[in-house]
């Protein structure tokens, strides 16, 4: 039966939590029957034929409409992932639920890679919350964070999702991979291959690249904020 694993890391804890059954079996409650039946099925629906073709191993061409609606059937994937975990830890702030729910595309302080895999792990979501004062401490009463991002993998596709509060991180979020292309915000079409590909070392580095990055220019960023006039 597929394995399915999600690890969820902030700046409290490091949680691994794994399934077993079909990689996309994980029910969501904390859903309204009107977006699930709503615009959360047309996105399912819209986002098929090109996941299909690639789950299958084809190469797929993703002009802009293609990669929106890819970007925001990720990031809503993301989302739903993340409550999963609890309120207590969601990472991703309510302002990127309601811009998805309202534009059917992720907001401009996230961006989005994908890329391909050929290994052992069948599904995976990796996900991590950062403060961008981390030694400040946690807010236990906040669960969203400065600084967010998910890797989704499923089969030969990946994704990397990467959010932040800090416009700098935003602007300068970089990956590189073999393969890598950025499908949101849109820069160009591209096609999504099933070679290069990330293996099993290269799909943890891929995940966690992003997050050494933001812990770093996310200290850097503490009590930097220019003066206002």
């Amino acid at each position: 039966m597929p394995h399915f694993q999600q690890v969820v890391q902030d700046d409290r804890d490091d949680v691994e939590r794994n399934w077993r059954g079909e990689a996309c079996s994980m029910t969501v409650t904390a859903v309204c029957q009107r977006c699930n039946n709503g615009w959360m099925s047309d996105l399912e629906q819209d986002a098929k034929p090109m996941l299909e073709a690639m789950l299958d191993g084809r190469g797929r061409l993703l002009h802009a409409g293609g990669q929106r609606t890819l970007a925001a059937w990720a990031l809503k994937t993301a989302m739903m992932a993340g409550h999963t975990n609890g309120a207590a830890r969601h990472v991703i702030g309510a302002e990127q639920y309601e811009h998805l729910m309202e534009r059917l595309a992720p907001s401009n302080r996230v961006v989005i890679w994908m890329a391909s895999y050929a290994g052992d792990v069948t599904a995976m979501c990796r996900m991590y919350g950062l403060d961008a004062d981390m030694d400040a401490g946690p807010d236990p009463n906040r669960g969203a964070r400065d600084i967010w991002g998910t890797t989704i993998a499923f089969g030969p596709v990946v994704f990397q999702l990467f959010g932040s509060d800090i416009p700098e991180l935003v602007a300068g979020a970089q990956v590189r991979a073999p393969g890598c292309h950025q499908l949101w915000p849109y820069v160009g079409s591209f096609t999504w291959a099933p070679r290069p590909a990330l293996n099993d070392y290269g799909l943890v580095g891929f995940a966690d690249g992003l997050l050494r990055e933001a812990r770093r220019i996310g200290r850097a960023s503490v009590g930097s904020t220019p003066a206002t006039q």
